[in-house]
């Protein structure tokens, strides 16, 4: 003989009704993944002085090095940091001017200036920077040699972007 008030547990439309509700419960309880907003901040930036130029020198001269100080917070693990091509508008051969004459040179990512530091276009690389940290990017100059330029003040201005 069966008990009336017995129900096997689970069967029925009140235990269906409870289950549904925990499924909505536990679907809105579920844990959501995002990234707090980014930002970046450039601490600190020294330029590239290549100094004195020789225009008789056989060989690549005056090697400059600058730097750019970032501190990154929240958003993806890394960020990309570009270099503008400047006053040239191409990243083969940047150029800095003075009254009207120019000067060839380019910035590079390493030491070994072999690879121009650009947005990674037009033949040129992008360097990255962790979230959270502080970071000092090197910035390597190099003069190619053999050109003969009127003495003065070259100059060119290098706008750095940060991608995220």
């Amino acid at each position: 003989m069966t008990n009336p008030n017995c129900r096997i547990f689970g069967t029925g439309p009140f235990y269906r009704r409870i289950l549904l509700g925990i499924t909505v419960v536990l679907l809105v309880l579920r844990p959501q993944f995002s990234y707090a907003a980014a930002f970046c901040t450039i601490t600190s930036v020294s330029a590239v002085d290549f100094g004195t130029y020789n225009v008789f020198s056989a060989q690549s001269n005056n090697n400059g090095v600058g730097s750019i100080t970032i501190q990154c917070q929240n958003g993806m693990p890394t960020f990309v940091v570009n270099l503008s091509s400047g006053q040239s508008n191409n990243y083969l051969s940047r150029v800095m001017r003075s009254s009207g004459n120019s000067l060839n040179y380019n910035l590079y990512t390493s030491a070994a200036r072999n690879v121009v530091w650009g947005d990674g276009t037009g033949g040129s690389s992008t360097l990255t920077v962790n979230r959270n940290t502080i970071t000092t990017l090197s910035v390597f100059g190099k003069i190619p040699a053999g050109q003969d330029v009127a003495v003065g003040a070259y100059t060119d201005n290098i706008n750095t972007t940060i991608s995220f």
